[in-house]
Order: structure tokens, then C-alpha cells, then sequence
């Protein structure tokens, strides 16, 4: 048995034992220990035991953002986005001036294809922080959804104007720029982007498309390490899948 199966099992112990005592018994886990037991649940690979747990602690504190949060991001991961949008729906609605709660509920509602609702939402972060780099970046993404590239594109050089490193924001403008039909501007974006020792696999391959729509197919290939890509595919999937968010893991918002 691993330690951390020992971890997971002892945590859930303690919680049952505790489930059998009145409410306000000092013996009562606190939120902190219940979502530390849901995480080791959930890395181990046991989802419903995570699910009931990060349950619980939502339940049990209606007003912990993180637990409502955290919850949340393991319904995501799970596959039940319907549920987890009711959830931090509830939680935004009984703390509005949560920012990170709010550009979640934000890219849940981009994940959904609901870029009009997702808009709106960074629209409100953004009126009263107008550097929040997470939420012109998640703006963005909601006009490039809608078609509004331009304006898209505007949104993310304000966000890399704050955070010049931010990977995925340069990403998804120049995911943008492609959508736009600027591949040369790009291709210009993304190069130096796909160089970085830190950058992920989808940065490569975007690179690639910037490649291919100009011309240099060959190269293209030569990054991707694939001398027999199809590149028409490629390009195919990439305006089939024109959602360019890249998202932090939900139990961590903005």
C-alpha cells in the first residue's frame, strides 16, 4: 500500500469517525482538511471519493469561496460541467466582487460555448480592475469565439502590456492573428513563442499552422517531426477548433 493511499485512507477515517459526532464537535474537520483529503483522493485516482468530499466541504460552508471553488474544478474534471456551473454560478452570486471566483465562471461559460455570458463576465472584472491579465486574456478569447478578432487582439496586447511573459496569452493572439487571416503577424508571434524552452506542445504545433498558412510547409513538417503530416488537416482542425483559451487548473482560478 503507498503513503499515499495511506494518507487517503487515514483522512477518510478520521472524516467518518468525526460524521458520527455533533456538528460543533472540536473534533469537526475543518474545510482546509476536507479539501487536502479530496485532493489526495482525487490523485489517487479515487474521483467519487473526491467528488463527495470537495462536496462536502462546499456544502458544510456555503461561504468559503475556495471550497465552492475547488469543487467546482473536480466537477470539471469529471465531466459534469452542467453541475459545476451551478455551483460556481451560486458561489458568484453570493460573493459578486470575487474576482478569481468570476473568471471561472468565465471560462466555464467559454468551455461551454457561451462566449456571449463569458464576455459579459470579464467585462464586469474588468470595470474594476482594469490590469486583471486574466480577464483580458479570457475577453479575448470570448471575441475570437464570437468573430471579433480585431477587438480580440487589442484585448490580449493590453494583457501582454502587463505580463510580457505570459505564454498563453502571446498563444492566443497569435491564434488570433491566424483566425484573422494574418498568418505572416503570427507567425511573427509565435516563433519566438515556440523557442522557449517552457513552451508547451500546442505552441509548436500553432507555430506550425503559422508555418504552413505561409507557405513553408517543409518547415512546418520539420517542427512537428512528421515529414508526412497531412498540413491540410492540420489547418482543418485548427478552424474547426477555434477555441484558443488555455485555462489554469479550475481549482486554482485566475
Amino acid at each position: 500500500m503507498t503513503r499515499l493511499t495511506v494518507a487517503v485512507l487515514g483522512g477518510l477515517a478520521t472524516v467518518a469517525l468525526v460524521g458520527c459526532a455533533e456538528t460543533d464537535s472540536p473534533r469537526s474537520p475543518d474545510a482546509a482538511s476536507r479539501l487536502r483529503v479530496a485532493s489526495a483522493a482525487e490523485a489517487s485516482g479515487q474521483m467519487d471519493v473526491a467528488l463527495s468530499m470537495f462536496g462536502a466541504a462546499a456544502a458544510r460552508d456555503p461561504d468559503n469561496m475556495e471550497a465552492q471553488a475547488r469543487f467546482a474544478g473536480a466537477l470539471m474534471r469529471a465531466g459534469n460541467r452542467a453541475q459545476a456551473e451551478q455551483v460556481l454560478a451560486a458561489a458568484v452570486r453570493r460573493n459578486p466582487g470575487d474576482r478569481r471566483l468570476a473568471i471561472q465562471l468565465g471560462r466555464m461559460r467559454l468551455q461551454t460555448g457561451a462566449a456571449g455570458e463569458a464576455l459579459a463576465i470579464f467585462d464586469r472584472v474588468l470595470a474594476s480592475d482594469q490590469r486583471n491579465v486574466a480577464a483580458l486574456d479570457g475577453r479575448g478569447v470570448a471575441l475570437d469565439l464570437m468573430g471579433r478578432h480585431p477587438e480580440a487582439q487589442d484585448a490580449y496586447r493590453r494583457a501582454q502590456a502587463i505580463a510580457p511573459d505570459a505564454i498563453s496569452v502571446a498563444n492566443n493572439l497569435g491564434l488570433s492573428l491566424l483566425l484573422d487571416n494574418r498568418p505572416e503577424e503570427a507567425r511573427a508571434v509565435l516563433e519566438p513563442l515556440a523557442r522557449r524552452s517552457d513552451a508547451p506542445q500546442r505552441v509548436t504545433a500553432n507555430y506550425a499552422i503559422s508555418l504552413a498558412a505561409t507557405g513553408e510547409e517543409a518547415a512546418a513538417r520539420a517542427v512537428l517531426g512528421d515529414p508526412d503530416m497531412d498540413l491540410g488537416g492540420l489547418a482543418a482542425s485548427f478552424r474547426t477548433n477555434r477555441q484558443v483559451i488555455e485555462v489554469t487548473p479550475a481549482d486554482q482560478p485566475g
